[in-house]
């Protein structure tokens, strides 16, 4: 098991690889794998690899081949049922030189070809060069966890597991994606593509194979979340209750086989509950659970992670040792450090407490539990219940639609800024009368097209919102019931995945999340709505399935998420930060900002209007242009 980066390249010409740009890619990506490099030339195509060292510490050396090297892999990821198979793919007549489970994909390509993803259980990316065939295979897990991206263009074709490592290969075309980045000022992520027009992202459940010989390659969907939301199954409460009892249990116990030091993420809400009492209960040495704390009482867990320690410590058969660390607003460089690392911008404000917390568990473990996946398998946004009231709107006569939409808005004042329940009131009354996706979109928006307009320049002009990620032909916004389904193509694979992975490997730390475990999904995604929401109660089936490990009344705690204190940050600490950086910057420069709306929406916060979100959305594509700035 390797949590790593990979890269590669293949010359479609008649060009020999060579090997100095292959390992110019992997110079950014040490610190995704302090324990070793390696690569390989084998005929046109060239692999790569960094290694985390997680099992088989001493034999796992990439990239890897059979035994009589025609095929190759590099790899990124954990397959967590490689032994069983393992033993099935040796009864076949497949001989094995190592433990790993890296080899354990090798053969199990030979046996199945692009049909081995069925019997995979894990998270991984990789890349698979088969000498006899020509072909290139690359390979992303279901839920996302793991992130690819890649170039093509007639003379080569390229990946890597960040975009900073693929920027390495002297042919990639470094043109931004205006689109792009003005989803990501609404969003505060990239929802589809990348920060470049010609560098593609891998999505997940997908697979890619290249022909070299024809230099054509296809992109395929191995695995369909959409049939299995469809077709829901026929099952009592209460056995469904044991079942997702004995799929989470196995999903935790499978996380905790690793040859190195092993923790928790623990905050004060559900999810990360349920996996620390479970890890607690099954590890045969004290559970070390790692908490984030903030100065500001509004957004400090530190009281309810202390209970949740607490409640969790009772089932834990050798003790738990629970440590808290207090982020430091202060340093800025963990921002600038993580989006140069990223590669795009990305402005998940969590990503700082985050990274604070996976470099905070570093100094004691090298992996770490968390509950990352389960709002969106189990419906624990609150958007998800505005979603299904906006459905009902649709049945009132147009003309009162336009009332509430009209009236309504123009009496709740915009003063308060982008942040509260006023903020979130304007986005639910716009979305009556809206299709199903610009509904969506404008509850996701962090920042709404008029206000971003206000702020930025020339460069973004003639910008819409980019709705085709979230209405598709081949699977259209329906129903509000259908909205867990967006959010796992859009919003946990580009933000919440893709912090964690940041996050984690600027640490080199492994970060597993059980509830991402596929076979949880699927369970997940084939439930009746109303065993995972009914009469206001979110996450209902995985509560109630678990309420021993979960303190009295935690379950109907208003969940809080990894918030962050940005209103107050860019008022005190990051006050100068802002006038120093954006009115005269990269984004002013280039004709991305406005000058004058930049310092108008800086004012406006100052003066008590909530701009936190429009302000930090720009600091962060300003750090991104002060990046790549040659």
């Amino acid at each position: 098991m390797n949590m790593c980066g990979i890269a590669g390249f293949v010359n479609l010409n008649s060009e020999p690889p060579q090997e100095q740009i292959l390992r110019n890619m992997l110079i950014p990506m040490i610190c995704r794998g302090p324990d070793g490099e390696g690569v390989r030339i084998s005929g046109p195509a060239a692999l790569g690899h960094r290694r985390l060292a997680v099992i088989d510490l001493l034999s796992g050396a990439q990239p890897m081949c059979n035994e009589d090297g025609s095929v190759w892999i590099t790899f990124n990821g954990e397959i967590f049922n490689y032994r069983e198979l393992r033993t099935r793919l040796l009864r076949k007549g497949h001989r094995f030189r190592t433990e790993s489970d890296t080899e354990v994909l090798v053969h199990l390509y030979e046996e199945y070809g692009t049909e081995m993803f069925a019997h995979l259980s894990g998270f991984y990316a990789f890349a698979i060069y088969n000498v006899s065939s020509g072909k290139l295979l690359l390979a992303r897990d279901c839920a996302g966890v793991k992130p690819l991206f890649y170039f093509q263009t007639p003379e080569v074709f390229a990946f890597a597991s960040t975009i900073p490592a693929l920027r390495r290969h002297p042919a990639v075309p470094h043109e931004l994606n205006r689109q792009a980045l003005w989803d990501f000022l609404s969003l505060q992520y990239i929802p589809q593509g990348t920060a470049y027009r010609k560098v593609r992202r891998l999505e997940p459940g997908s697979f890619l194979e290249l022909n070299l010989n024809g230099s054509s390659a296809a992109v395929r969907r191995f695995w369909k979340p959409e049939t299995l939301h469809e077709n829901k199954l026929q099952i009592s409460y209460r056995d469904a209750c044991a079942e997702l009892e004995k799929r989470v249990r196995q999903a935790v116990a499978e996380r905790l086989i690793a040859d190195v030091p092993l923790g928790v993420f623990l905050s004060g809400g559900v999810d990360s509950a349920i996996v620390a009492g479970l890890a607690a209960e099954m590890t045969d040495s004290p559970l070390h659970c790692y908490s984030i704390a903030f100065r500001e009482k509004t957004y400090d867990e530190r009281e309810s992670a202390a209970e949740n320690a607490t409640w969790a410590r009772q089932f834990a058969r050798h003790g738990l040792i629970h440590r808290i660390q207090e982020v430091d607003p202060c340093d800025i460089s963990i921002l600038e450090k993580r989006i140069a690392e990223y590669g795009q911008p990305f402005a998940d404000a969590s990503l700082i407490p985050t990274s604070q917390l996976c470099a905070f568990a570093r100094s004691e473990v090298t992996v770490a539990l968390g509950g990352d996946g389960a709002d969106e398998m189990f419906r624990g946004y609150e958007r998800y219940m505005a979603m299904r009231y906006l459905e009902k709107s649709d049945f009132l006569p147009t003309a009162l639609r336009k009332i509430l939409t009209g009236t309504i808005c123009s009496l709740l004042p915009d003063h308060g800024g982008e942040r509260g329940s006023l903020a979130r009131a304007r986005r639910f009354f716009r979305g009556i009368g809206a299709s199903g996706a610009e509904r969506y979109l404008g509850i996701v928006s962090h920042t709404g097209e008029s206000l971003k307009r206000r702020f930025c320049g020339s460069g973004f002009e003639g910008m819409r919102p980019t709705l085709e990620q979230f209405d598709t032909e081949e699977h259209p916004f329906g129903k509000a019931g259908d909205v867990p389904l967006f959010d796992l193509r859009t919003y946990l694979p580009c933000d919440i995945l893709a912090k964690a992975d940041t996050a984690s490997m600027s640490a080199s730390l492994e970060l597993r999340s059980p509830f991402l475990d596929r076979r949880v999904m699927e369970f997940a995604l084939s439930l009746p709505e109303n065993f995972k929401e009914q009469n206001g109660h979110r996450k209902r089936i995985l509560t109630d399935t678990f309420a021993r490990y979960l303190p009295p009344g935690l379950a109907r705690r208003r969940k809080r998420g990894f918030g962050v204190p940005l209103a107050d940050w860019f008022r005190g600490e990051w006050k100068n930060l802002l006038l120093e950086r954006l009115p005269q910057g990269e984004g002013v420069k280039s004709g991305m900002f406005s000058k004058t709306g930049i310092e108008q929406l800086i004012a406006e916060h100052q003066a008590g209007c909530d701009r936190s979100y429009a302000l930090f959305s720009a600091l962060v594509l300003e750090m991104f242009l002060d990046s790549i700035k040659p």
